[in-house]
């Protein structure tokens, strides 16, 4: 019994040695390592180039994309830059009309206060012309009007007319006598 044992264990020993420890079958690992090996060569002929350029074509277009995003950022920054120096540009052009309009303002009205210092000037001699004109104008009707009075109290004063000659004579010489 121990021996038919033993033998029973050897027997078991010897085939559980090797692939026959992991209790393979030969013939079938064979079998699915030769389908394997198919099915690798198909994925590797016609599955894996097509994933493998989609892949690379991401890969391209995200390198494309970063670049192109680097060149917009950059566009960016010249255009951020060059919108600065157009504002700053614009600002001294503003300044510079601000100050041109300023100057020409005064320039305006120093011409407008002559022009007006020039109207006033006219005005006071038209006035003054006015005045002188009206000036004469009473003299001569002071001048008659006195005529008239020096006529009349000469006229009282004598208690009798005289003719219209000898009164213009007289009252001739009372206007020359009061002038002085």
């Amino acid at each position: 019994m121990i021996s038919a044992n033993l033998s029973q264990f050897a027997d078991t020993s010897s085939s559980a040695s090797g692939i026959g420890a992991f209790n393979i079958n030969l013939k079938a690992f064979i079998f699915q390592l030769v389908t394997f090996l198919i099915v690798l060569a198909i994925f590797k002929k016609w599955i894996l180039p097509p994933i493998t350029k989609t892949i690379e074509d991401r890969r391209k277009t995200l390198e494309k994309s970063l670049e192109q995003a680097k060149q917009t950022e950059e566009t960016l920054a010249k255009a951020e830059v060059s919108a600065e120096q157009i504002l700053a540009k614009a600002r001294e052009a503003a300044d510079e009309s601000l100050a041109e309009a300023k100057k020409a303002g005064k320039g305006v009205i120093a011409e407008a206060e002559e022009a007006a210092g020039q109207r006033a000037a006219l005005i006071v001699k038209e006035a003054e012309s006015r005045l002188s004109e009206e000036r004469d104008k009473l003299r001569h009707e002071l001048r008659a009007e006195l005529a008239d009075l020096v006529a009349d109290a000469t006229e009282k004063i004598l208690e009798e007319k005289l003719d219209a000659k000898h009164d213009m004579s007289l009252i001739e010489r009372a206007i020359k006598g009061m002038s002085r």
